[in-house]
């Protein structure tokens, strides 16, 4: 096959020109977020394959597609060395950014940073003799 027009061409999260074959996935998800916007119980999904086979281009477009119904979203990756609350701790504070426009959700998103804080200031990383504790100062509000 001629590289020049062959349309794959593999890279992290490289979009394709054309999602082919994921037209259940994506409507899945869609079912998902009306369900959720209507305070219903849906199905998780899960997204399993090998690598290269298109899984975060995937969730990028459920990403997408979860902001067009007016959700906030935000892609975590989570490697085996890394603790919970140093993955959620940068997430959550940019979707909380993301949610403090005006002044009606300034006051939750305030709360929202006190809390955040609280939980920030749990982490503690610890390798061999030496130990790390990440206090609140490192968000701010």
């Amino acid at each position: 096959m001629d590289v020049l027009t062959n349309p794959f061409a593999p890279g992290a999260g490289s979009p394709p020109p054309e999602l082919a074959g994921r037209a259940d996935i994506l409507n899945q998800a869609e079912v998902t977020l009306g369900r959720m916007q209507r305070g219903r119980a849906s199905k998780s999904i899960m997204i399993v394959g090998l690598r290269g086979v298109g899984k975060t281009v995937l969730l990028n477009r459920i990403r997408e597609i979860a902001e067009e119904h007016d959700y906030v979203a935000e892609i975590i990756e989570a490697p085996e060395n890394k603790s919970l609350a140093g993955l959620l701790t940068p997430a959550l504070r940019s979707l909380i950014l993301k949610l403090d426009r005006g002044e009606a959700l300034n006051a939750s998103a305030k709360r929202a940073f006190r809390a955040l804080r609280g939980f920030a200031s749990a982490i503690r990383l610890k390798y061999d003799d030496i130990e790390i504790s990440l206090g609140s100062g490192l968000i701010a509000s």
